[in-house]
């Protein structure tokens, strides 16, 4: 963690990356960039969830994970007994 509060670039992942720097050659700061991907994480999050129940049974755990990736702090997707809303 640097001292801004935020991963150098060079740690991130290579698209994480190169989204941020396009960001912050558009003008933005680094704190608003984080905020708009954090939020755009969520929003995706929930799409995946939402759309759990029509997708076929073989693409539903994975849905779930990628969503609780995306979104560790909802807790929907995860069961009861490992901390989640189920």
């Amino acid at each position: 963690m640097s001292v801004s509060g935020y991963e150098p670039l060079e740690s991130l992942p290579p698209a994480r990356k190169r989204l941020i720097a396009a960001l912050l050659g558009q003008g933005m700061e680094r704190p608003d960039v984080e905020e708009l991907l954090e939020s755009f994480e969520a929003e995706l999050a929930d799409w995946l969830r939402d759309e759990v129940d029509v997708a076929p049974r073989e693409f539903r755990d994975g849905m779930y994970f990628a969503a609780n990736c995306l979104d560790p702090h909802d807790g929907r997707g995860v069961p009861p007994e490992r901390g989640g809303r189920g």
